[in-house]
């Protein structure tokens, strides 16, 4: 194993490490400050003008905005980012920029069932941009799709520590008690092994129920078995070097070698396989969500609106779909080549399955 400060010289060294890790930090922070950049800033981006539906990406429509009459109160910078704001009740298409005040007035007379809920002053007219255009709904995709981004990152990473939590746990202690011990775990982890991912993903939101947590539980159910078995390959080759063999001979405490000297050794190769595995969470989550099992609608994730627009982008509005497989293959694409720099930075061979 590399030292533990030549890795990072390594990695720094890495062109296409830097550009991933790069690219998922700007996806990061896009992520998680996105109601204060999207176009779209009501909750789950679910704004819609259906009079606007399937426009193409780089649509620019003027639009009669209508504010609600009451306020809502000032909103925390922490609500902000992660709620959303949703002080308009509504936005009107028309044809042109250029309006009379004759005009605007007749459009506000006409809404008879906003008359009660705005006041004329709380009427203006705006130019909305829709760069990457907008869905079956009339809802701005762009917005959708960073609100997705978030969705994914934010259960990749649960996700992982899941897996994490449990293969590092049940994995050191099979590598490094053996014995009974050893057998019970792999029995469990060759169980685990044996069933396909999406079967088991399926069979814990069946059990379960539809949920947030409960996807994060499914998607980290299914990864801990190669943790564990990584974990428990490191641990039993290590256990026989001369340091551990010492402290077991001085009297350490076996938890103590484990937590103090077993993983930070083998910190490398968790790093490696959490970056592989964070990969596979956000592909595991997009397909559930594809097949309806994931993050339920309204709520935006990358999978369930390609689901939503499957029908029409085979119908022509190709935008639909090739946006949402462009972000989930950029996210999975920096993940795994950031994990190949990592592996290479660390210097580790192989990988014991």
């Amino acid at each position: 194993m590399a030292g533990d400060k030549d890795w990072l010289f390594k990695l720094k060294e890495n062109t296409t490490a830097l550009i991933c890790a790069a690219t998922l930090a700007i996806l990061s922070l896009t992520a998680i400050f996105a109601f204060l950049i999207i176009p779209d800033n009501s909750k789950d981006a679910n704004r819609q003008i259906v009079q606007l539906a399937l426009q193409p990406p780089g649509t620019i429509q003027n639009v009669l905005v209508i504010s609600k009459k009451e306020q809502p109160s000032k909103m925390s910078l922490f609500d902000q980012i992660f709620h959303g704001q949703d002080n308009v009740a509504e936005y009107l298409p028309i044809d042109s920029f250029t309006i009379s005040n004759q005009t605007l007035e007749t459009h506000f007379q006409n809404m008879t069932s906003l008359r009660d809920h705005v006041d004329e002053s709380q009427i203006r007219i705006s130019e909305k941009y829709f760069l990457l255009g907008t869905d079956k709904y009339g809802r701005d995709v762009l917005s959708r799709i960073i609100l997705g981004l978030r969705i994914s990152l934010v259960i990749g990473f649960l996700a992982v520590a899941v897996s994490l939590l449990l293969g590092v746990v049940l994995g050191s202690a099979a590598g490094y008690f053996g014995g009974w011990t050893d057998r019970v775990i792999m029995l469990f982890i060759n169980t685990g092994w044996s069933i396909p991912t999406l079967l088991m993903a399926f069979a814990i939101i069946i059990a379960l129920g539809k949920g947030f947590f409960v996807i994060v539980l499914a998607v980290g159910l299914t990864m801990w078995v190669d943790v564990a078995r990584v974990v428990r390959g490191q641990t039993m080759q290590l256990k026989t070097e001369r340091f551990i063999q010492a402290s077991k001979v001085i009297g350490i405490n076996d938890l103590h070698i484990i937590f103090k000297h077993i993983l930070p050794n083998i910190l490398g190769t968790i790093l490696v396989i959490s970056a592989a595995n964070f990969a596979t969470a956000i592909l595991v989550e997009a397909g559930l969500s594809y097949l309806g099992l994931g993050i339920q609608p309204p709520t935006p994730s990358l999978g369930n609106m390609l689901q939503e627009g499957y029908a029409y982008a085979t119908g022509g509005f190709v935008y639909l779909a090739f946006f949402p497989i462009l972000t989930i293959m950029i996210l999975v694409l920096s993940f795994n080549m950031l994990g190949t720099a990592l592996r290479d930075a660390f210097d580790i061979k192989t990988i014991q399955k």
